[in-house]
């Protein structure tokens, strides 16, 4: 059983990654043709990758994710689509990164770095809901943070 539940997860993982790269080749208007050409990829096997049958290694998914001129940190998910592992992620997080909980429900950040960037991306929010920037700025904006 084990084997099938580590499988499972590697398929889940597999096809998370491809929705991913999908949305953010979409959001760019790129056929996949077009961004396998500019990664150096072969067609079929950067169909494989989006359709989450294959898993591409680290250094390819940095030419995939050069050529979509983002961060390859913005393609992981690291697995999160449901509320309890989101919160098993913040236990996770609760030391390495100062996250705590508040009694209204909202999280308060302590370590430093992490109030710097929370508060950059708050900007963000703020210049979408003023207009100052589009919807797709503003989502470009968090793919290639920290890149």
């Amino acid at each position: 059983m084990t084997g099938y539940m580590e499988m499972a997860k590697c398929n889940r993982k597999q096809r998370l990654l491809g929705k991913s790269i999908r949305r953010i080749r979409m959001r760019r208007n790129m056929t996949q043709r077009e961004l396998a050409n500019a990664a150096g990829l072969g067609e079929s096997a950067f169909r494989s990758y989006e359709l989450g049958e294959r898993s591409p290694k680290q250094n390819t998914l940095e030419r995939i994710a050069k050529a979509l001129d983002v961060a390859p940190a913005c393609f992981d998910t690291y697995g999160i689509e449901h509320y309890d592992e989101l919160m098993h992620a913040l236990f996770l997080s609760e030391e390495a990164f100062g996250i705590k909980p508040c009694a209204d429900g909202s999280i308060r950040f302590t370590d430093k770095t992490i109030q710097s960037c929370v508060c950059t991306w708050w900007s963000w929010k703020e210049f979408l809901k003023e207009g100052k920037i589009t919807r797709e700025e503003y989502e470009n904006r968090k793919d290639s943070f920290l890149r």
